[in-house]
């Protein structure tokens, strides 16, 4: 095909307008190049060929994903761990906040550490169990102070299912909550001239449970058995037909499609770099959610942990 041997030669040309760029700036230069209509379909398929486009390609980050319904308190908590050693001097030691928080009721419970060994982070959750009753359900980070044999104990005794976020987005929930408290926190030092909080942090935490929440239209300490039903629908509404047709969208992948996964990239790493990895995996399934989700296999027919969206895939 003529138009193909022309793209190749553009891309590849350093000094020309349309080389190693995206599907648009090819697309113009082929047609151009060869006073010809040229269909953006075929460049398409021309870059999806090429390693230097593929593995550099921007991956989304930022795309709508599975929406997690939690359908009362204490189905599920969050919990994470807030790095406060640059106050430590001031509170005694007291080095890490943990941060506790009912997925549901928005209800928070925090304790603060000297060190996030362990036998603390154990002691802690034990404490936070005896004011707020157990959960089903805890979701952390993947951190080592979260999972060890004494926090594996821990969860096996409360009969909780714990999990970690297997991807390089946090739990929103208590991430929203830390920023809250620490904005409290702040305020209070610019009011008292001050960096203490060891005795004031009790006081804080209450302040927001008997605060109003937006998502919930009421105080975290007034949610009960009674009004979950209310809770529920003020935090998820009613599915919408719009809602619904979101599953009748074109799906990009296919059961034996083969494709490259998106690196998991921190928030300062270069955009430029390298965006997918070497590694190409098949598609083993098409799993009908809303959005779709795909199951991958590597090149030993070993299925790969967990699932992917057709945003961090890239054929």
């Amino acid at each position: 095909m003529a138009e193909k041997r022309v793209m190749k030669r553009l891309y590849y040309k350093p000094s020309h307008p349309g080389s190693f760029g995206g599907v648009e700036r090819l697309h113009k230069a082929v047609q151009d190049e060869t006073g010809k209509k040229v269909r953006v379909e075929d460049v398409k398929d021309f870059l999806s060929s090429q390693d230097t486009y593929t593995l550099h390609k921007p991956a989304r980050v930022h795309f709508p994903r599975n929406r997690v319904f939690v359908t009362r308190p204490l189905k599920q908590f969050q919990a994470d761990l807030c790095d406060m050693r640059a106050l430590a001097d001031e509170n005694d030691g007291y080095s890490y906040l943990l941060t506790v928080i009912d997925v549901f009721s928005k209800l928070a419970y925090v304790r603060a550490l000297r060190k996030k060994t362990a036998a603390e982070v154990v002691s802690a959750f034990e404490s936070v169990f005896r004011e707020s009753k157990t959960p089903e359900k805890l979701q952390t980070d993947a951190g080592r102070e979260f999972f060890n044999k004494s926090f594996k104990i821990l969860m096996r005794k409360h009969n909780i299912v714990h999990f970690a976020t297997a991807s390089d987005l946090k739990a929103c929930v208590v991430e929203r909550f830390n920023r809250t408290l620490k904005t409290r926190m702040w305020r209070y030092f610019t009011a008292k001239n001050t960096r203490r909080y060891v005795e004031v942090l009790p006081d804080l935490v209450k302040s927001y449970n008997n605060t109003y929440h937006s998502s919930i239209k009421m105080r975290p300490v007034d949610v009960t058995k009674e009004n979950t039903r209310r809770v529920f629908h003020n935090l998820y509404g009613t599915p919408t037909p719009r809602d619904k047709s979101k599953q009748k969208l074109k799906v990009g992948f296919k059961v034996g499609d083969v494709v490259r996964i998106s690196k998991l990239r921190g928030v300062f790493d270069k955009k430029y770099e390298q965006s997918f990895t070497d590694e190409v995996f098949t598609v083993s399934e098409c799993i009908p959610r809303t959005p779709m989700v795909f199951k991958l296999k590597d090149f030993d027919g070993e299925v790969i942990e967990g699932s992917f969206y057709e945003q961090e895939l890239q054929k």
